[in-house]
């Protein structure tokens, strides 16, 4: 194919990369070996998927920068590679004994450290044997320029099978899907034409804007309102990573509980266990901290890159009472999406980057870290698969996503619901999080704390009471002493 010019969107997130600051995206996968699987199993496996040499967009597509024009130099291309090193792009590593969580969450956590080679394909695919209880692991990572968390999880989907039976399922970067964005220089130029046309919405939408942060009521939580905490300096280049994985029926009778969504259960379980873990290290701020919220703008007819655009919350860490903190999230929530309310993708785009254009300025002057932050940490939920499913007759018993961290944000909290639970996957960096494991258990706690004061407060617990207390007590006849 001809060489194309890479989206502004994707192009940012290359920019954005360096030695302590790599923007690759992950995630883990869990299987259990088919019944009798030989010992051999995933040798053998692997040789299988080296000889798969046909690739899918974008996993054949590698970077290229303009020689003709150097005004453009630092803006990428895209051209295509049909002769991958495929000892390199899929890898077979193997636990220490006894091949436990904690070893899986110690390698992945340097696997993710590691930034990845920009001179090749963006994508790497780690089978890890070795995991206790007849299981191996999958690290499948790639470049957040070709990749969010939507299209992750859809090229996932399409490398797998409802079929515990089917054992032809392609791998990963053979299943054809949409083709991710690509923009030659004519269409480049009309995109950014096209921006001037939401000037007069995004305006009006800006007023709106100046006029809640002039009152002191409003529930709208703008960028930059954030305190700085000790998740907001500046990262170094080794990673952490913690999960935790909870019944996802349960999360969803809390937001019916809660007359809320399960974005807002998830923001108020992180907001617990990120209040409980500051205040046990002295360094809860008395200013609530702010989530960064990932939202996809992805239509049906989008392509597979990245689409995602950022509303910013209150997570009410200031606030012990757990009822009254999901009270103030829900509100802070809806202010952020009512915001949104009648805006098309390119206006909701204008709009959300001119609020973050001193986050540009900070990036630009390599400030970020060093002066206040946009939001204190990113918290994203992202939908997944209902149907348990299966990769050549292994069953993914539990996926959890690896996310990316930056200077000034260095937790990254990302959740995946997949056939019926919700699974949680902390990302940092290890020189800022000490212990990040134990706020990961924090969320469970966070998790009983809310549930029993949910339905404390529910209805029919509160009918109960008055039943209760409106029910007379039994009088009964005094008996006779007997006689002396």
């Amino acid at each position: 194919m001809k060489r194309k010019l890479m989206g502004m969107t994707e192009a940012s997130w290359l920019m954005l990369e360096t030695k302590n600051r790599p923007m690759h995206v992950a995630s883990l996968l869990v299987y259990s070996l088919p019944k009798g699987a030989p010992k051999n199993y995933l040798r053998d496996l692997v040789s299988e998927l080296r000889e798969t040499t046909e690739f899918a967009d974008p996993f054949n597509r590698k970077l290229f920068y303009s020689e003709l024009m150097p005004f453009v130099t630092a803006i990428p291309f895209w051209g295509e590679d049909h002769d991958l090193d495929l000892e390199y792009h899929v890898r077979h590593l193997s636990l220490p004994e006894p091949g436990g969580e904690r070893e899986l969450g110690i390698l992945i956590s340097r696997l993710h450290s590691n930034p990845m080679d920009l001179s090749r394909p963006l994508w790497e695919y780690h089978v890890i044997e070795g995991l206790e209880n007849n299981r191996f692991a999958v690290y499948f990572r790639m470049h957040h320029s070709i990749v969010d968390g939507m299209s992750s999880i859809e090229m996932m989907q399409r490398s797998m099978s409802t079929d515990p039976k089917e054992v032809s399922t392609p791998a990963i970067w053979s299943a054809a899907g949409a083709p991710i964005q690509s923009l030659s220089l004519r269409e480049a130029a009309k995109q950014v034409s096209n921006s001037f046309k939401t000037l007069v919405p995004v305006t009006k939408k800006l007023l709106k804007v100046a006029e809640s942060s002039l009152d002191g009521d409003d529930a709208f939580t703008q960028p930059f309102q954030a305190p700085k905490t000790i998740l907001n300096g500046r990262l170094k280049s080794q990673r952490r990573f913690a999960t935790q994985q909870y019944d996802f029926e349960r999360i969803k009778a809390l937001s019916k509980l809660g007359d809320c969504t399960i974005n807002d259960i998830v923001l108020a379980l992180c907001s617990g266990a990120l209040r409980d873990f500051l205040r046990e290290l002295q360094a809860l701020p008395s200013k609530s901290l702010t989530a960064g919220i990932p939202i996809s703008l992805r239509t049906e007819n989008d392509s597979a890159s990245p689409a995602v655009s950022f509303i910013v919350a209150s997570l009410a860490t200031n606030i012990a009472d757990p009822l009254r903190r999901l009270e103030a999230i829900k509100a802070s929530t809806r202010r952020a999406k009512e915001m949104l309310q009648d805006m098309s993708k390119p206006e909701i785009e204008s709009f959300n980057n001119i609020l973050a254009a001193p986050q540009f300025l900070q990036t630009a002057l390599n400030l970020e870290g060093r002066t206040r932050p946009v939001y204190n940490v990113i918290i994203s939920n992202v939908p997944g698969p209902r149907m348990p499913l299966y990769f050549r007759g292994s069953k993914l018993e539990a996926m959890y996503p690896v996310s990316a961290v930056t200077h000034g944000q260095a937790l990254n909290i990302t959740c995946y619901s997949y056939a019926g639970t919700l699974t949680f996957g902390f990302a940092g960096c290890r020189d800022t999080l000490p212990r990040m494991q134990r706020l990961a258990v924090k969320t469970g706690k966070a998790l009983n704390e809310l549930e029993a004061a949910l339905k404390a407060n529910s209805p029919q617990s509160k009918e109960d009471a008055k039943a209760l207390a409106e029910k007379k007590p039994i009088k009964r006849k005094a008996r006779a002493k007997p006689k002396r």
